[in-house]
């Protein structure tokens, strides 16, 4: 009895703690890019610069009720609704489990982040709610509708979180390997569960094709796309610039000499590892970019990446450091409230800029975190390293889901060591929820795990 009432006051809990997020952060703050995306949906024309899903999902969103109160009510619920399926796929849980919520439930990245119009934290709550589903799915395996309805909106959800980021989809395809291990925990046959787990990344993979291919209808043609991969790379030529000033780079230097002396002298004094923005202070290098053909600047990115094997990597190392360790917090923005962005976009939705009491109020609460390991990505790895290994100990089918959800997350970070821009702290946001996940799951099923391990 005292653990049915404990399951059914985490699920309360739940509803409550669902209900009072939207509440307290409706309609929900917005950066530069936000309003950006909101206008692009309401307009119905996605530039490639960010991906089309986000804005379509603003534009839809903004036009059942206007502005984003919508769009952050749909992103908590994922997140309340991952954690409400970790609660109610078992028999029972423990008062502890209550506790653990609650604590993680007080941290900004429960309290704020949900409601942040950003889509790293759309990516993170669709890709958590996709694991959550597998495991829900893996503890009902018996239960064939269940099962194929949780594995279905499963696909759903993680096809979702690979649009919502360029890079999203490493993390969606671990979904695969990990159906077939759930499979074949289920007692289903080695060559059955392969079968079922290709079909899976199939449909998945078939999803994410469809939608990409509706949405490009309404794109730019690949052009901010492209700005994308030259932003990159002049990000890696300002590095070695700056680090080798005596490194030359012959494909630019001979086919765009003023782009390549440009590199050299504003590159590599605005040069930062912190962000890539820095360099935006010179317009002719900016300019020099722009007019640079595409593959020229990838001919001279391959070059350097091959030929100057260990400056390239030694640079990059560098940028990640401040992508995962944020040596300077404050610098790297670990969260935002109220409304803000170009002034011409905010006319344009008919928006004004906004920074209230309320907003004060969770500036204030959030400050309270920050040099603290609450806005730690190191903290978190450590968290979710520790789950993974109770997880692992104990691998019962719902424990699979969530062991691939932080091996996910891991690989997703390591992403960032080719391609960090910057070292906003939102970038790795499902880090941190992919390890307080796992270890709610660890501690919503230690009874219950361990009773299906004596089974086993």
């Amino acid at each position: 009895m005292r653990s049915l009432s404990a399951k059914t006051a985490a699920t309360s809990l739940l509803a409550i703690l669902w209900a009072a997020t939207i509440a307290l952060n409706w309609p929900g703050h917005l950066s530069n890019d936000s309003v950006i995306e909101l206008l692009e949906g309401r307009a119905a024309r996605y530039e490639s610069w960010h991906p089309a899903i986000t804005s379509w999902l603003l534009g839809f969103a903004d036009f059942l009720h206007r502005g984003t109160g919508l769009f952050i009510a749909f992103d908590i619920t994922l997140l309340y609704a991952a954690l409400l399926l970790l609660v109610r796929m078992r028999e029972r849980t423990s008062w502890l489990a209550l506790v653990a919520i609650v604590l993680a439930a007080a941290t900004p990245q429960f309290v704020l982040y949900p409601a942040l119009v950003w889509k790293d934290v759309l990516f993170a709550e669709a890709t958590v709610a996709g694991f959550a589903c597998l495991a829900f799915a893996a503890a009902r395996w018996q239960r064939p509708q269940q099962r194929f309805a949780f594995i279905l909106l499963s696909i759903l959800l993680l096809t979702l979180a690979a649009l919502t980021r360029q890079n999203g989809i490493v993390s969606s395809l671990m979904a695969a390997p990990a159906y077939a291990f759930v499979a074949r925990k289920n007692a289903v046959p080695l060559r059955a569960s392969l079968v079922q787990a290709l079909v899976f990344l199939i449909a998945l993979i078939a999803t994410f094709a469809l939608a990409t291919t509706a949405l490009n209808q309404r794109g730019d043609g690949g052009k901010g796309r492209a700005d994308e991969i030259k932003m990159l790379q002049l990000y890696d030529f300002t590095a070695a610039a700056a680090n080798a000033p005596q490194l030359r780079f012959d494909d630019l230097e001979q086919g765009a000499p003023t782009f390549d002396r440009l590199i050299r002298t504003d590159g590599a004094r605005l040069y930062t590892p912190e962000r890539v923005d820095t360099l935006q202070k010179s317009q002719r290098l900016s300019d020099a970019r722009d007019d640079t053909p595409l593959w020229l600047t990838t001919t001279q990115w391959r070059h350097l990446i091959a030929q100057h094997s260990l400056l390239y990597l030694k640079n990059r190392a560098e940028i990640f450091r401040w992508a995962f360790l944020t040596p300077d917090i404050e610098a790297c923005v670990p969260f935002l409230v109220g409304v803000s962005g170009p002034p011409a976009t905010l006319r344009a939705l008919d928006m004004p800029a906004r920074y209230d009491n309320r907003d004060a109020a969770l500036e204030t609460y959030a400050q309270n975190f920050v040099g603290t390991p609450i806005f730690s990505h190191a903290f978190f790895a450590v968290l979710g390293l520790a789950a993974a290994i109770i997880l692992l100990r104990r691998w019962s089918p719902s424990d699979i889901a969530i062991v691939f959800l932080l091996a996910a997350a891991g690989m997703f970070t390591l992403t960032f060591f080719a391609i960090s821009l910057a070292c906003d702290y939102r970038y790795l946001y499902l880090l941190d929820m992919a390890a307080i996940i796992g270890a709610l799951h660890a501690i919503l099923g230690a009874n219950t795990d361990r009773k299906f391990a004596r089974r086993s």
